[in-house]
């Protein structure tokens, strides 16, 4: 067992980009409230990257004999660089820092922190086991994500953290999607092991369908929230991103390929976000 293993366990790349949810709170929490960086909020951000890595690790650790009945000798797990017992150890042992770091904040977002907890341990974990539950997986990703993230950034700027939830909901429709949209490619895979994702509970092309309506209505609802003052108006300009991303999945849904359809949403994504951000400033 090596430190590159251990880093590994990590998901590095999923765990970092975890507090982006929180810095788009907090843009729009200075664009509402002139608020400046905290302690506390650098405290929120450290929260969010230590129970994402505990969610991600519990993850390897409950996915140990699905990951090796599909040889992913890519993982530490399978690959034998970390052993399970330090996984499960690691994995758990994160919430503690987490939960002792939001205590600095505040009781309030001491709860919020257990409560995402609770779904990072229930996405993985038996007996609950989200990511196996229709809807239930997709529902649960982006109520962490995007509602819990956000909420958690508002207390620790001590503003009202239900104002939080309305400013996030835009997201979390995106972001229970697009979770619901990255198990397409796997739906047979997740089938054969027995996991019953939102994806493979619809099927591809149903699947495809609904991220397109889910899609356009998260939009829609940016839209409103911009021609109400919740969003600045010049945010409107990340529509025709937007709007080629859905295409993206159309012609996905019309017979084209996956990947280039990922790679091309991803970049448009990429930009959306910059024009959807920039007038907050």
């Amino acid at each position: 067992m090596g430190l590159r293993g251990i880093v590994s366990l990590f998901r590095l790349k999923f765990s970092i980009p975890s507090i982006v949810p929180g810095l788009v709170a907090f843009i729009i929490a200075r664009y509402h409230y002139g608020v400046f960086f905290t302690e506390d909020f650098l405290i929120a951000m450290l929260v969010v990257f230590l129970v994402t890595s505990s969610g991600l690790i519990i993850n390897q650790y409950h996915d140990y004999e699905l990951d090796v009945a599909s040889n992913r000798t890519d993982l530490p797990l399978v690959g034998g660089e970390v052993s399970l017992k330090t996984a499960k150890l690691l994995g758990y042992g994160l919430f503690i820092p987490a939960i002792l770091l939001a205590a600095l904040i505040s009781i309030r977002a001491v709860g919020i922190t257990l409560t995402a907890s609770f779904f990072a341990i229930a996405y993985s974990a038996p007996p609950l086991r989200f990511k196996a539950r229709p809807f239930v997986d997709s529902f649960t990703n982006g109520l962490t994500y995007g509602p819990l993230v956000m909420t958690l950034v508002f207390e620790s700027l001590h503003l009202p953290p239900e104002r939080a939830l309305v400013y996030s909901l835009p997201f979390f429709v995106f972001l229970s999607t697009g979770h619901m949209l990255l198990a397409v490619p796997t739906i047979e895979k997740d089938l054969s092991l027995g996991a019953r994702t939102s994806a493979a509970f619809l099927g591809q092309e149903r699947a495809i369908a609904v991220g397109i309506f889910l899609f356009t209505l998260s939009s829609l609802m940016a839209v409103i929230y911009c021609l109400i003052g919740y969003y600045p108006m010049a945010s409107l300009s990340f529509l025709p991103f937007m709007v080629y991303s859905i295409l993206q999945l159309w012609r996905w849904l019309q017979g084209g390929e996956w990947k280039e359809a990922f790679r091309r949403m991803e970049v448009s994504f990429l930009f959306g976000a910059l024009a959807f951000l920039l007038p907050f400033f």
